[in-house]
Protein backbone atom coordinates (compact mmCIF):
# COMPACT_ATOMS: atom_id res chain seq x y z
CA UNK A 1 0.00 0.00 0.00
CA UNK A 2 0.92 3.44 -0.71
CA UNK A 3 0.79 6.18 2.32
CA UNK A 4 0.92 9.95 1.68
CA UNK A 5 -0.68 12.68 3.70
CA UNK A 6 -4.34 14.64 2.28
CA UNK A 7 -4.71 18.15 2.44
CA UNK A 8 -4.85 19.28 6.14
CA UNK A 9 -8.03 20.28 7.70
CA UNK A 10 -8.61 23.23 11.26
CA UNK A 11 -8.60 21.67 14.62
CA UNK A 12 -12.65 22.53 14.91
CA UNK A 13 -13.54 20.16 12.01
CA UNK A 14 -10.96 17.21 13.24
CA UNK A 15 -12.91 18.04 16.91
CA UNK A 16 -16.18 17.97 15.28
CA UNK A 17 -15.60 14.68 13.08
CA UNK A 18 -14.33 13.11 16.62
CA UNK A 19 -17.12 14.14 18.24
CA UNK A 20 -19.53 12.87 16.02
CA UNK A 21 -17.76 9.09 15.45
CA UNK A 22 -18.15 8.86 19.58
CA UNK A 23 -21.58 10.68 19.31
CA UNK A 24 -22.72 8.12 16.73
CA UNK A 25 -21.44 4.88 18.61
CA UNK A 26 -22.63 5.88 22.11
CA UNK A 27 -23.73 2.13 22.75
CA UNK A 28 -20.82 0.63 21.88
CA UNK A 29 -18.35 2.80 23.74
CA UNK A 30 -20.38 2.25 26.78
CA UNK A 31 -20.64 -1.60 26.06
CA UNK A 32 -16.65 -1.29 25.46
CA UNK A 33 -15.81 0.10 29.13
CA UNK A 34 -18.35 -2.07 30.93
CA UNK A 35 -16.56 -4.92 29.19
CA UNK A 36 -13.08 -3.49 29.62
CA UNK A 37 -12.93 -2.41 33.49
CA UNK A 38 -15.28 -6.07 34.58
CA UNK A 39 -12.69 -7.80 33.05
CA UNK A 40 -10.12 -6.16 34.22
CA UNK A 41 -10.63 -5.90 37.66
CA UNK A 42 -11.66 -9.21 37.88
CA UNK A 43 -8.37 -10.24 36.19
CA UNK A 44 -6.55 -8.05 38.91
CA UNK A 45 -8.23 -9.34 41.62
CA UNK A 46 -7.42 -13.31 40.50
CA UNK A 47 -3.95 -12.47 39.87
CA UNK A 48 -3.43 -10.65 43.82
CA UNK A 49 -4.83 -13.37 45.08
CA UNK A 50 -3.39 -15.68 42.99
CA UNK A 51 0.42 -14.50 43.63
CA UNK A 52 -0.47 -14.36 47.63
CA UNK A 53 -0.32 -10.57 47.80
CA UNK A 54 -3.98 -10.89 49.36
CA UNK A 55 -2.61 -12.81 52.32
CA UNK A 56 0.27 -10.58 52.60
CA UNK A 57 -1.82 -7.57 53.00
CA UNK A 58 -4.42 -9.29 55.22
CA UNK A 59 -1.18 -9.15 57.97
CA UNK A 60 -0.56 -5.88 58.09
CA UNK A 61 -4.21 -4.54 57.42
CA UNK A 62 -4.61 -3.53 61.35
CA UNK A 63 -1.74 -1.07 60.71
CA UNK A 64 -3.30 0.85 58.15
CA UNK A 65 -6.03 2.17 61.04
CA UNK A 66 -3.31 2.38 63.84
CA UNK A 67 -0.24 3.16 62.32
CA UNK A 68 -0.15 4.11 58.45
CA UNK A 69 3.63 4.86 58.30
CA UNK A 70 4.10 1.22 59.67
CA UNK A 71 2.01 0.20 57.22
CA UNK A 72 3.62 2.03 54.61
CA UNK A 73 6.96 0.04 55.38
CA UNK A 74 5.80 -3.30 55.17
CA UNK A 75 4.03 -2.43 51.69
CA UNK A 76 7.28 -1.12 50.63
CA UNK A 77 8.38 -4.73 51.62
CA UNK A 78 6.09 -6.44 50.48
CA UNK A 79 6.63 -4.62 46.80
CA UNK A 80 9.87 -6.59 46.74
CA UNK A 81 8.93 -9.64 46.88
CA UNK A 82 9.54 -12.34 43.75
CA UNK A 83 5.61 -12.91 43.84
CA UNK A 84 4.91 -8.77 43.20
CA UNK A 85 7.06 -9.04 40.28
CA UNK A 86 5.01 -11.76 39.06
CA UNK A 87 2.14 -10.19 40.04
CA UNK A 88 3.30 -7.09 37.88
CA UNK A 89 3.92 -9.13 34.85
CA UNK A 90 0.51 -10.82 34.79
CA UNK A 91 -0.76 -7.23 34.75
CA UNK A 92 1.73 -6.61 31.48
CA UNK A 93 -0.46 -9.88 30.28
CA UNK A 94 -3.84 -8.97 31.49
CA UNK A 95 -3.50 -5.58 29.82
CA UNK A 96 -2.02 -6.92 26.25
CA UNK A 97 -5.08 -9.54 26.54
CA UNK A 98 -7.71 -6.83 26.96
CA UNK A 99 -6.54 -4.08 24.91
CA UNK A 100 -7.17 -5.95 21.30
CA UNK A 101 -10.60 -4.58 22.14
CA UNK A 102 -9.39 -1.07 21.07
CA UNK A 103 -8.75 -2.19 17.44
CA UNK A 104 -12.49 -2.90 17.44
CA UNK A 105 -13.52 0.97 17.57
CA UNK A 106 -11.53 1.65 14.19
CA UNK A 107 -13.75 -1.04 12.53
CA UNK A 108 -16.79 -0.16 13.96
CA UNK A 109 -15.67 3.56 13.01
CA UNK A 110 -14.73 2.31 9.24
CA UNK A 111 -17.86 0.64 9.10
CA UNK A 112 -19.49 4.31 9.76
CA UNK A 113 -17.85 6.05 6.77
CA UNK A 114 -19.08 3.11 4.66
CA UNK A 115 -22.68 3.49 6.31
CA UNK A 116 -22.53 -0.40 6.99
CA UNK A 117 -24.47 -2.06 9.53
CA UNK A 118 -22.49 -2.32 13.07
CA UNK A 119 -22.94 -5.40 14.71
CA UNK A 120 -21.62 -6.26 18.35
CA UNK A 121 -19.11 -8.48 17.15
CA UNK A 122 -17.33 -5.62 15.56
CA UNK A 123 -16.39 -4.80 18.86
CA UNK A 124 -13.80 -7.75 18.98
CA UNK A 125 -12.20 -7.24 15.18
CA UNK A 126 -9.16 -7.61 17.36
CA UNK A 127 -9.79 -11.30 18.29
CA UNK A 128 -10.55 -12.37 15.10
CA UNK A 129 -7.61 -15.17 13.90
CA UNK A 130 -4.07 -14.21 13.63
CA UNK A 131 -5.28 -10.62 14.19
CA UNK A 132 -5.30 -11.29 18.31
CA UNK A 133 -1.51 -12.91 18.34
CA UNK A 134 -0.35 -9.22 16.57
CA UNK A 135 -2.61 -7.11 18.66
CA UNK A 136 -1.30 -8.85 21.91
CA UNK A 137 2.59 -8.58 21.21
CA UNK A 138 1.89 -5.04 20.10
CA UNK A 139 0.07 -4.29 23.80
CA UNK A 140 2.50 -5.99 25.27
CA UNK A 141 5.25 -5.12 23.64
CA UNK A 142 4.04 -1.56 24.33
CA UNK A 143 3.29 -1.40 27.90
CA UNK A 144 7.27 -3.12 29.04
CA UNK A 145 8.50 -0.04 26.89
CA UNK A 146 6.02 2.26 28.74
CA UNK A 147 6.92 0.75 32.34
CA UNK A 148 10.56 1.78 31.96
CA UNK A 149 9.68 4.77 29.89
CA UNK A 150 7.34 6.23 32.44
CA UNK A 151 9.99 6.05 35.45
CA UNK A 152 11.73 9.04 33.71
CA UNK A 153 9.33 12.51 33.90
CA UNK A 154 7.55 12.73 30.01
CA UNK A 155 9.30 9.74 28.59
CA UNK A 156 6.02 7.61 28.53
CA UNK A 157 4.01 11.06 27.09
CA UNK A 158 6.56 10.45 24.31
CA UNK A 159 6.15 6.90 23.77
CA UNK A 160 2.63 7.46 23.45
CA UNK A 161 3.03 10.31 20.87
CA UNK A 162 5.34 8.13 19.00
CA UNK A 163 3.00 4.80 18.59
CA UNK A 164 -0.24 6.77 18.55
CA UNK A 165 -1.03 5.45 15.27
CA UNK A 166 0.50 2.18 15.37
CA UNK A 167 -2.92 0.26 15.59
CA UNK A 168 -4.72 1.73 12.97
CA UNK A 169 -2.01 1.63 10.51
CA UNK A 170 -1.36 -2.08 11.82
CA UNK A 171 -4.96 -2.95 11.35
CA UNK A 172 -5.85 -0.58 8.07
CA UNK A 173 -2.46 -1.21 6.69
CA UNK A 174 -1.36 -4.33 7.82
CA UNK A 175 2.01 -2.90 8.82
CA UNK A 176 4.10 -4.38 11.61
CA UNK A 177 4.83 -2.56 15.04
CA UNK A 178 8.02 -1.20 14.04
CA UNK A 179 6.68 0.11 10.59
CA UNK A 180 3.39 1.39 12.33
CA UNK A 181 6.47 3.68 14.68
CA UNK A 182 8.25 4.82 11.94
CA UNK A 183 5.07 5.72 9.59
CA UNK A 184 3.75 7.68 12.64
CA UNK A 185 6.92 9.90 13.29
CA UNK A 186 6.42 10.53 9.36
CA UNK A 187 2.82 11.31 10.05
CA UNK A 188 3.77 13.92 13.20
CA UNK A 189 5.96 15.42 11.04
CA UNK A 190 3.29 16.92 9.06
CA UNK A 191 1.28 18.62 11.54
CA UNK A 192 2.71 17.51 15.30
CA UNK A 193 1.33 20.93 16.77
CA UNK A 194 -2.37 19.74 15.19
CA UNK A 195 -1.96 16.79 17.06
CA UNK A 196 -0.93 17.60 20.06
CA UNK A 197 -3.24 20.10 20.70
CA UNK A 198 -5.91 16.99 19.38
CA UNK A 199 -4.74 14.40 21.88
CA UNK A 200 -4.47 16.94 24.76
CA UNK A 201 -8.12 18.05 24.42
CA UNK A 202 -9.48 14.17 23.65
CA UNK A 203 -7.07 13.21 27.08
CA UNK A 204 -9.15 15.81 28.55
CA UNK A 205 -12.32 15.04 26.89
CA UNK A 206 -11.47 11.22 27.86
CA UNK A 207 -11.39 12.61 32.00
CA UNK A 208 -13.86 14.56 32.04
CA UNK A 209 -16.77 11.37 32.82
CA UNK A 210 -15.01 11.28 36.22
CA UNK A 211 -16.60 14.67 37.27
CA UNK A 212 -20.33 13.45 36.74
CA UNK A 213 -20.30 11.36 39.94
CA UNK A 214 -17.45 8.60 38.06
CA UNK A 215 -20.00 6.83 35.77
CA UNK A 216 -19.82 9.39 33.21
CA UNK A 217 -16.53 8.07 32.28
CA UNK A 218 -17.45 4.84 30.98
CA UNK A 219 -19.23 7.20 27.83
CA UNK A 220 -16.24 9.72 27.92
CA UNK A 221 -13.46 7.35 28.36
CA UNK A 222 -13.58 5.86 24.74
CA UNK A 223 -13.34 9.22 23.20
CA UNK A 224 -9.49 8.63 22.75
CA UNK A 225 -10.01 6.47 19.89
CA UNK A 226 -12.84 8.60 17.83
CA UNK A 227 -9.42 11.55 17.89
CA UNK A 228 -6.62 8.81 17.00
CA UNK A 229 -9.22 7.48 13.89
CA UNK A 230 -10.34 10.89 12.92
CA UNK A 231 -6.47 12.16 13.05
CA UNK A 232 -5.72 9.05 11.39
CA UNK A 233 -8.08 9.45 8.31
CA UNK A 234 -6.40 13.23 7.99
CA UNK A 235 -2.70 12.11 8.02
CA UNK A 236 -2.73 8.49 6.29
CA UNK A 237 -4.43 7.62 2.76
CA UNK A 238 -4.80 4.17 1.94
CA UNK A 239 -4.24 3.74 -1.71
CA UNK A 240 -4.42 0.23 -2.78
Amino acid sequence: MEKNYPQKVSIQEILKTAFSYWNRTLFYQLSFSLLYFSLFFLGYFFLFKYFGLWDEMSQHSELLKTDFEAFNKKMAEVSKLPQTQSFLLGIFFLFAFLNPLNVGFYKIYRKTDLKEKIIMNDLFAGYIGFAFFKFFGFYLFWMIIFSYANSLPLLGVVWIILTLFSVPLMFFMNVNTIEGIKLTVKGLKQDFTTVFICVVIAVLFSLSGLLLFGFGFLLTFPFWHAMIYTLYQQFFKEND
